[in-house]
């Protein structure tokens, strides 16, 4: 089953090398190149947007419970908001 979605293609142009385009057709052939690179791009950015989770990741790391500020009571009435019983 192709997990590709299959969305309304758009021509581009890139620039390979021989040795590139070489090794693409002997993996795929060279009727597959298209479908070859957008799997090679959506895994690229994949990984790219696993590279940001860990990022985004490191800056709470070590954070607990205890880090997080629960307002009190008080500061609930005082917001116009109502704290639970």
């Amino acid at each position: 089953m192709n997990k590709m979605r299959k969305a309304r293609k758009h021509r581009t142009r890139v620039s390979l090398s021989e040795r590139v385009i070489r090794q693409i057709d002997e993996a795929v052939g060279p009727r597959k190149r298209s479908e070859f690179l957008e799997k090679a791009a959506l895994a690229q950015l994949r990984k790219e947007a696993f590279k940001k989770w860990i990022r985004i990741g490191e800056k709470f790391k070590g954070l607990t419970l205890e880090d997080t500020h629960y307002p009190s009571r008080e500061e609930l009435e005082n917001r116009g908001g109502q704290a639970s019983h």
